[in-house]
Formats: C-alpha cells, structure tokens, sequence
C-alpha cells in the first residue's frame, strides 16, 4: 500500500523500524498467470566519503524505539506560485505505530488541517476541511505502509537506500550532512524528480541528534516543491504505549474506507487529509 499525493507524510515510520514493504506481484488480476518478479536495480560500487555517513545513519536509527519531532511544512504551487506553510507534530513507536498532525498556519478557522493515525492496521487520514476520515487497510500477508517520507524519517538500510536512488554526498559541515537523491524506481519517479536530504551532522553542537533527518527538499514532477524541516526531535519518550495510536472518532464526519489500489499502481493517498 503506498500513500503519496500532496499529503506526502502519513505518520513517519518505517525503513528500518520494521514496516515490510509489499511482495512482489506474482500473477496479474486478469489471467491470474505468473508473472516474473522485476530484480531490483543493481547497487552502486561503494563511495569512501558517502557510505560511512549512510552506515552512520543505519546504525543509528536501528535500536530506535520511538521518535517525537516537530515538523514545519512548505508546500509551493508551481502553477500559481503560492506557498502554503502547516506546522505540527509526529510521534511514532516500533513495529508499527505512529500519528502526526499538520495545521496550516495562515487559517483563522482552524479547520484546515491533516492528520494521520496508524494502529498498525489501518492508517485512518483525517481531512479537517472535507470532515471525513479515510481507513486504508494495511494488508496481514506481511506488507505495510509505503511511504517515501516514513521511510527517510525513521532510517533506511544502507544498501536499500543506494539500491532504491541515485545517493551523492553534496558536502559536510559543522552540523549537517547533505544528500543529493533522485530516483531509480518508477513507484518513486511518480512522486519526486529529486530531493535534497539534510541530516544532522556529529559535529559537538548535534552530537546527540545525529544522522536524524533535519530537513527534506523535495522537487516533484509537476513542478511543485515540498520543504519539510524536523526540529527538537527526541527519541525513546517515556510512557508511550500503543494506547497513543488508537483510532479517534469525530461526531458529525463522514468514515469511509479506501478503495484497493490498482494492481502494481499502489495506493493513493486523497489530497490534503486531515484531524
């Protein structure tokens, strides 16, 4: 199941944390004949200067058990050249637990805001706007939620991540590491054309945040660009149980469940949800 749309974020884990990613197809939905699973791409040869940093980022994020961080969204419209700005929350917990919330900073009514709920069986997205709250399944034979944001949030190993983009070191400083991305699969051409990743550096000033993502800078295929900045992150918060990721009703909203996704296409997630 992939969620992707303008709500790029549902709630930040994965990667490394343990969400499967889906099986490969194995039959279509017309003949129900076999189908050859593709090979992934092959690995890039190793880079002294960039594969320490992702080992870094590996390890680092590998006995996680829960993640909080603040999160400032920027999302600009290449067509109409205006930027709309949301600020908010993420807090997800291993295997497979996580909520965020982004309001949208410039409305006075406070109803125009997205927020994500994962319970580890369904992600509920709520769209404050529409009022209606959409379950997408995650499916029991071992898959999970794919999410492009999830995955750098919480870390990805490092061989996956040179197997699934195109990785360079742009440069090092005092407290950032800076990753120049762009795709290699289709599923992720579809929802950027390249992305600048800032990760905190280990420099003395970061030393305890270290290769936690800072910032994402993502160019999409229509033109439309994404910034996403993650501050004050802390892991492993007392107290948080999967008590904190149960669904929520809302009086007075319409529920309702997401269709399957095309076979090989992955599920889409509607345009600006929101709790």
């Amino acid at each position: 199941m992939r969620f992707s749309g303008s709500a790029l974020s549902i709630v930040l884990v994965a990667g490394s944390v343990g969400w499967a990613q889906p099986p490969a197809v194995t039959g279509t939905p017309v003949t129900g004949q076999p189908v050859a699973a593709q090979p992934d791409p092959p690995v890039p040869k190793s880079d002294p200067k960039l594969d320490p940093h992702l080992a870094e980022w590996e390890k680092r994020m590998a006995n996680v058990v829960n993640l909080h961080t603040k999160i400032e969204l920027a999302r600009t419209d290449a067509v109409f050249k205006k930027t709309t700005k949301f600020s908010g929350t993420a807090l997800c917990m291993k295997p497979a637990f996580a909520r965020l919330r982004l309001d949208n900073i410039g409305d006075a009514t406070k109803t125009d805001y997205e927020a994500y709920i994962c319970d580890g069986k369904a992600v509920y997205v709520y769209n404050g706007v529409a009022k209606t709250i959409t379950a997408f399944k995650i499916p029991q034979a071992g898959a999970g939620a794919d999410n492009l944001m999830i995955d750098f949030l919480f870390g990805m190993k490092a061989r996956d991540v040179k197997t699934r983009f195109n990785v360079a070191l742009n440069k090092t400083d005092e407290n950032y590491v800076y990753l120049d991305i762009t795709p290699r699969l289709g599923k992720d051409q579809r929802e950027f054309t390249s992305l600048q990743l800032a990760l905190y550096g280990p420099g003395a000033k970061t030393a305890k945040i270290s290769y936690l993502p800072a910032q994402v800078r993502m160019f999409k295929p229509n033109g439309d660009t994404e910034v996403w900045n993650f501050k004050d992150p802390e892991l492993d918060v007392q107290g948080v149980d999967a008590k904190h990721f149960q669904y929520e009703e809302i009086k007075g909203w319409k529920v309702q469940e997401a269709p399957p996704a095309p076979a090989g296409n992955g599920g889409a997630l509607p345009g600006g949800g929101k709790p």
